[in-house]
């Protein structure tokens, strides 16, 4: 019965690990989303570990070529 618990607790322990970890990346991508800074350096350190966890890095990439140009829907900013 303890080996049950502690395995339990373990599993509740590592799941709540990555809830965070998600909703850390969740709001690191919604932040650069609406700031258009994918084409530039991140912005800031959370930023930064959610490309480097994800790897979308910018090896290569030059910012002329990858600039914003403004909102997709007509309207909105």
């Amino acid at each position: 019965m303890a080996g049950a618990v502690v395995t339990v607790a373990i599993a509740v322990f590592l799941g709540g690990i990555m809830i965070g970890v998600l909703a850390v990346m969740a709001v690191a991508i919604r932040r650069e989303d609406r700031r258009h800074t994918l084409v530039g350096e991140a912005p800031d350190r959370m930023s930064r570990n959610t490309r480097r966890l994800t790897g979308m890095t910018r090896v290569g990439m030059d910012d002329e070529f990858l600039r914003p140009v403004g909102p997709l829907v007509a309207g909105r900013r």
